[in-house]
């Protein structure tokens, strides 16, 4: 994968905006980035393979805004869209936003003045709907006592946090030195994406801005019926977690992996309960992840265990191959 070598410019951000077939949203999320109260922008639009009108609004809206920058490629999925963006960001700062949601005009100001002021790779914000609530089921809020990204991690994975990557602002420096991009061709990417680049960080700070706008419409990826794809997304990032925890020698980072895969365990149980998925007995890594969070699921509340342990009788109970 190739790091960028583009000129970073002093206090830029670059926004990173993908666009498939989105042609009812693209407007109100471009324009809610052109009404932000801090400037210094630009706005990379990653044409996906679209294929309604998304693009030809986007460029009625450049014409009026020079910050706007379409780049279009071949449909490859959200994570290359994002991993293009982030190659061609000339900003010191990458903020990523889904093109049907939206961003309240301080949002940018928010992050960057933390990011600035507290000298971090990574500011998280909040989000909310569009009504103001937290969608159902979500842990939007997370906010503790600045420290090293390892004991935020931490928090956050106890705490169930929603992985989101779309309400923070990331250093670009800090992406390219370590090489951190989406892996492609998979959903849930933002909770790989997230693990991996607070692992990395020297500092995260969490803030309590909910000026990220989250649309949930039918249709996108949270609420189609992708279960076999979710649950190809959930084993692939598992294993990719097992493989780093089988070589660390860090009992801190072990930890912190052993939760991370418990994190992902606890929705696929989910996936693989509530749809008709089943696994390969030959290649899943399902009882491997059960075996390697046995100390971490055994720490959890009485209430989350029993819930979890029942996914799993279940799971064995209707003879999905495991």
């Amino acid at each position: 994968m190739n790091i960028n070598k583009t000129k970073i410019e002093k206090n830029k951000v670059s926004i990173i905006v993908p666009v498939y077939n989105v042609e009812e949203y693209i407007r109100e999320c471009i324009n809610s980035i052109l009404s932000q109260t801090y400037s210094n922008l630009e706005i990379i639009v990653v044409d996906d393979g679209t294929k309604d009108r998304s693009i030809e609004i986007t460029k009625g809206l450049s014409d009026m805004d020079s910050r706007i920058r379409i780049i279009s490629q071949p449909n490859q999925g959200l994570s290359a869209a994002r991993n293009t963006g982030i190659e061609n960001a000339t900003g010191k700062y990458v903020a990523m936003i889904d093109s049907d949601d939206k961003i309240k005009p301080d949002f940018i100001k928010h992050l960057i003045d933390v990011a600035e002021s507290q000298n971090a790779d990574i500011v998280r914000g909040s989000f909310r709907d569009f009504e103001g609530n937290i969608p159902g089921s979500w842990v939007a809020d997370f906010l503790m006592e600045s420290q090293n990204s390892i004991k935020i991690l931490n928090k956050f994975l106890d705490n169930h946090t929603s992985f989101v990557v779309w309400s923070s602002l990331y250093r670009t420096d800090f992406l390219n030195l370590h090489n951190l991009r989406f892996t492609p061709g998979i959903l849930l990417e933002d909770g790989d994406f997230t693990v991996r680049s607070y692992l990395k960080a020297s500092k995260v700070v969490t803030t309590d801005y909910t000026d990220y706008q989250y649309r949930i419409r039918p249709g996108s990826i949270l609420t189609s019926n992708n279960a076999k794809r979710m649950s190809e997304s959930e084993e692939i990032i598992i294993k990719k977690f097992l493989d780093e925890l089988s070589v660390t020698k860090s009992e801190q980072i072990s930890n912190i992996l052993k939760k991370s895969i418990y994190s992902f365990m606890r929705d696929w149980t989910r996936i693989l309960v509530n749809n008709n998925v089943k696994l390969n007995r030959n290649t899943s890594c399902f009882e491997d992840g059960l075996l390697k969070t046995k100390d971490i699921r055994s720490s959890r509340p009485k209430k989350e265990k029993l819930k979890f342990n029942i996914k799993v009788f279940i799971i064995k109970l209707k003879n999905i191959k495991i």
